[in-house]
């Protein structure tokens, strides 16, 4: 029930490349990194509220920043839906989006790799109640001044991972959690179909999240695991 929280499809992944591949799923692993891209790019999505049933929710505001400065900013509208206009001078943005609103717990959003194509982003915004019930749920306590990192590892084409586990550096103080099914769970080892892993605990700051699945590493990258609010973003290879 919790899927929601983290983010799909941030990223536009670069044609499969890799012929050696025997599994589809991992065929693009080792491509170059996009260099250019697309002057400006549109990043759109729609921000929900009730993690037990995901429901519309107008006036978050979203702000896409570099960490310095503000690209773009909306506040999503009555459905729920906002649109930034993100200048790139012609090479992919390294940035984030911020999403806050009154109530809610702010949430940082970070891409699997720098965009460098329109993307969408689907964001759930949570209270601090329901993520108190998801700690509960995988038993741990977060504690406070603590980051915490939710993830979905994806694979080339963007579909959630079965039987992927994850790590951050530095740790987090609690070991990592997934769900089972689609219900956190505290003694999953693996990603169920869904694909979703939490990292509670993490000591607030710059974080790599790196994932393994069906024997391979993934792409490694960094985000920023402030503390006492929500960070997420997707592992791909």
């Amino acid at each position: 029930m919790y899927r929601s929280i983290c983010l799909l499809g941030l990223a536009a992944i670069a044609a499969c490349s890799d012929s050696s591949s025997p599994d589809a799923r991992y065929a693009c692993i080792g491509d170059t990194l996009p260099t250019t891209a697309p002057n400006p790019i549109h990043v759109t999505g729609q921000t929900k509220y009730n993690a037990l049933s995901p429901t519309a929710l107008g006036g978050v505001q979203v702000i896409a920043s570099t960490g310095t400065d503000t690209l773009a900013a909306d506040t999503s509208d009555t459905p729920g839906f906002y649109d930034l206009t993100i200048p790139t001078g012609g090479t992919p943005v390294n940035g984030f989006l911020k999403l806050q609103k009154s109530g809610y717990l702010t949430s940082y959003a970070y891409p699997s790799r720098p965009l460098a194509a329109n993307a969408i982003n689907n964001v759930l915004m949570i209270t601090s109640s329901e993520f108190t019930l998801l700690s509960g749920a995988t038993g741990v306590t977060q504690n406070a001044g603590n980051g915490f990192i939710g993830m979905v590892v994806a694979d080339c084409n963007g579909n959630p991972l079965s039987g992927a586990t994850v790590s951050v550096s530095p740790a987090g103080s609690s070991a990592a959690r997934y769900n089972a099914g689609s219900t956190p769970s505290s003694s999953a080892t693996s990603t169920s179909g869904d694909g979703v892993a939490y990292v509670f605990n993490v000591t607030a700051g710059n974080a790599t999240v790196q994932a393994s699945a069906g024997g391979h590493t993934l792409h490694a990258h960094i985000v920023n695991a402030r503390a006492d609010v929500i960070t997420l973003t997707e592992i791909q290879p």
